[in-house]
């Protein structure tokens, strides 16, 4: 059994992350070409998701090629001290970023939502752009004492064994294991919860009602209210696919903390190692790989968004066969207007 768990884990290695690396490249790239356009840079919600966007796109291509080549080769992170600090600081601070951001979007569709005006000040892009400058700073401090005491361990790149590999496990199951999806759950319902509320005043048929909810939601904006919704639909979707592949890294990361003291067989370590490396990196790095295509299949405007960015990018690459067409055009219409012209020029 514990050979078939190797040769699985070599075979995800090898052609599942290589996979994701390739569908995660091409997805985080066209989706940040959608997302800096103006007219969502405009949105609070939507700088949060380019801020993730452009975290999932760095976090791939930092972590992923030293994974797939740790499908046919010794991982790099178990034999070089160096790169194993390096690794473990990148791969926490980028997936603690990730987290972070997407939690203040959840906790901005919730204030975009919300019917007191002072709450309602917070979904604003300046607003978000501070929030973002100020996760960013904190995130790229805090994991700094993974690159400071991790160590190369019996062949494994892991916390310093001793009171700092207790401290890392406590820190793991409540920063980066229970606390960002019980954060994006909460705000995520609310969001929905007060888009239901908001439709249902908006729908309620005393005019004055009516007209006292638009007005305090998005007072001559429907069409920017609408984009809004659309984008709580695509952050809710994107917190379920995040709560489904990240559960078994939480209920792992509890598990070994509370085992860790138990004595335990080889093939007991090989299985709780096989499903630690399921766990994460493989089942967490969808969530930084699949947005694109996430939103692709739930969102009409976001495909003709996707539709838009293509036809723009044909047009930029054909300019000159659209210029002779151009040319030739304008010829023939002269022609048809004076032909003597054309006959004397000949």
């Amino acid at each position: 059994m514990s050979t078939s768990l190797v040769e699985a884990q070599r075979a995800m290695s090898l052609y599942g992350l290589s996979t994701f690396l390739v569908f995660g490249t091409v997805g985080n790239i066209l989706l940040i070409c959608i997302l800096v356009q103006r007219t969502h840079r405009q949105n609070s919600c939507s700088l949060y998701l380019l801020s993730a966007t452009i975290v999932n796109l760095i976090l791939i291509e930092c972590i992923l090629p030293a994974a797939v080549y740790s499908g046919k080769y010794i991982d790099p992170q178990n034999i070089s001290l160096t790169w194993c600090k390096i690794r473990s600081y990148l791969f926490n601070a980028l997936l603690m970023l990730y987290r972070w951001y997407k939690m203040a979007a959840c906790v901005d569709r919730a204030a975009m939502c919300n019917h007191r005006a002072w709450i309602r000040s917070f979904s604003q892009a300046r607003v978000a752009c501070r929030v973002i400058l100020g996760i960013t700073i904190v995130w790229l401090i805090i994991p700094i004492h993974l690159g400071l005491f991790f160590r190369i361990e019996n062949g494994h790149c892991v916390p310093e064994s001793g009171l700092y590999a207790k401290l890392f496990s406590v820190y793991s199951i409540i920063i980066s294991g229970w606390s960002p999806p019980i954060v994006m759950a909460i705000f995520g319902i609310i969001s929905y919860q007060n888009l239901k509320k908001v439709r249902a005043r908006i729908r309620s048929t005393n005019f004055g009602e009516q007209n006292m909810v638009v007005n305090v939601i998005a007072p001559g904006k429907q069409r920017i209210g609408n984009r809004d919704q659309q984008l709580i639909i695509l952050l809710m979707c994107e917190v379920l696919l995040y709560i489904s592949t990240n559960l078994l890294y939480s209920i792992n990361i509890t598990y070994s903390a509370i085992t860790s003291n138990d004595q335990k067989t080889g093939e007991r370590l090989r299985i709780e190692s096989f499903i630690s490396y399921f766990s994460t990196p493989f089942l967490i790095i969808i969530n930084n790989c699949a947005p694109f295509y996430l939103y692709l299949c739930v969102s009409s405007k976001f495909r003709k968004d996707v539709k838009n960015l293509f036809r723009a990018c044909f047009c930029c690459l054909r300019p000159n066969s659209l210029t002779a067409v151009d040319h030739r055009s304008k010829a023939t219409a002269a022609m048809a207007i004076n032909p003597a012209a054309s006959i004397s020029r000949q």
